[in-house]
């Protein structure tokens, strides 16, 4: 017992340490000089290629003190498509098929980020916040066979996306305007899709609903301070 009681009392000396690193360190603390300011955040993938950030079209943190900053992405997506195909057989009669495709998505999620502080130029930031997305698609489909009969059908889908997520990471600031993250998270979200097909003599409905809970992988970012 006296063994597991001293244990327990280095760790949370080990902490309160660590706390007292934190807060004594603050007054000297990179995060000083970001209060107010905008930054723009990029991932760092292979071969050091910058890329979207959380997968998103754009992704921005703005500084609402010296220890907080709110995070945002937004993802937007946009499909126009026509395809076209001829199918011939061994007796030379052919079939034709024409499809129009439509789609359209939109993601927005948002983190509030809180930091500790463990060196001048080293953060270490808690955060986590809401997702939301959604997302719809038609496909229009013409197929003409060779005895001159026409055939139409149609499918339509929508989907929807409502969670939260969580995230962990360090930021180390090597320059003034820039910094260097890693982070890792989870997710937990649900989802809603549903998809309806009809053509001339067939109706067809299906809809999908998920709760999920996922890992999401190791980030490493980029940001650049205006």
């Amino acid at each position: 017992m006296k063994h597991k009681k001293s244990h327990f009392l280095l760790w949370l000396s080990i902490l309160s340490t660590f706390l007292l690193t934190s807060i004594t360190s603050a007054q000297t603390s990179y995060l000083d000089s970001l209060d107010g300011k905008f930054a723009l955040q990029f991932q760092i993938s292979d071969i050091l290629t910058l890329s979207n950030f959380q997968g998103a079209t754009f992704s921005g943190k703005y500084h609402l003190g010296k220890r907080s900053a709110i995070r945002l992405g937004l993802t937007i997506s946009l499909d126009d498509s026509d395809f076209e195909e001829d199918y011939i057989y061994e007796d030379m009669t052919n079939d034709s098929e024409n499809a129009i495709y439509n789609a359209f998505g939109l993601t927005l999620n948002s983190q509030y980020l809180f930091y500790l502080v463990a060196t001048p130029d080293i953060g270490f930031y808690l955060g986590g916040g809401p997702l939301v997305g959604f997302g719809n698609s038609e496909t229009e489909t013409t197929r003409e066979i060779s005895d001159s009969t026409v055939s139409n059908s149609n499918i339509t889908g929508n989907s929807f996306l409502v969670g939260l997520d969580g995230i962990i990471g360090i930021e180390w600031s090597f320059h003034k305007a820039m910094s260097l993250s890693a982070e890792y998270g989870v997710m937990f979200y649900y989802r809603n899709s549903e998809e309806n097909f009809k053509d001339l003599r067939t109706t067809h409905n299906r809809t999908s609903k998920s709760i999920r809970l996922t890992s999401e992988a190791v980030k490493f970012g980029i940001s650049v301070y205006f």
